[in-house]
């Protein structure tokens, strides 16, 4: 499956690019960022078939209705960090508040942050497309607290990918500064800046 641009197309940039270049370059024409080009059917059959799944399973089957360009073996490696939530086989629960409200806990990763739900995977994906291209790349972070640690974490020793951190410093919690200030992998680069995050 192909992406398309948000925004139109300036006449610079293809009019359609596979998964991995829209991963690689997702700024698109006139700020605009990539969506697919269409959507696949995920209808009825689909959700029944994934009533009682795994999470890796659902998320390995909506990928595949996708035809992302990313190697079968990747997507399950990436797929396995989920092994290191709290649950493995829920890495996300729903959660029973009240009779009819549910909330989706997504703080079960390493680093307790929600976006563990997006960026555990993320590290191994971008490290091998930079290896399969013969590649290097730099990865700026900005974060207030959340994204930093996730990041870090994710893309820790990872070949072919550097990551720059940067932090409002005394503009975190304790938690959120240490996790991040006490990585030690030779890939990761921790600052923090003397500023609030919008600076």
């Amino acid at each position: 499956m192909n992406f398309i641009e948000t925004r139109g197309n300036d006449g610079q940039r293809p009019l359609e690019v596979n998964f991995s270049s829209a991963i690689l370059a997702p700024m698109a024409s006139f700020g605009g960022i990539y969506v697919p080009k269409t959507l696949p059917n995920l209808g009825l059959e689909f959700l029944k078939s994934h009533l009682d799944t795994s999470y890796q399973t659902l998320a390995r089957d909506v990928l595949a209705a996708f035809e992302i360009d990313i190697e079968q073996d990747v997507i399950e490696e990436a797929l396995d960090h989920y092994d290191y939530f709290d649950d493995p086989s829920n890495p996300a629960p729903l959660v029973r508040v009240y009779d009819d409200l549910f909330i989706s806990e997504l703080y079960h990763g390493p680093t307790r942050a929600f976006k563990d739900m997006a960026l555990q995977p993320f590290g191994l994906l971008l490290s091998s497309l930079a290896q399969k291209r013969n590649e290097n790349y730099l990865v700026l972070v900005a974060t207030s607290g959340d994204t930093g640690p996730a990041a870090l974490e994710t893309f820790k020793n990872r070949k072919n990918v550097q990551v720059v951190c940067l932090y409002p410093d005394g503009g975190t919690s304790d938690v959120q500064r240490l996790q991040m200030v006490t990585e030690d992998a030779p890939n990761l680069k921790v600052i923090g800046i003397h500023g609030d995050f919008d600076f």
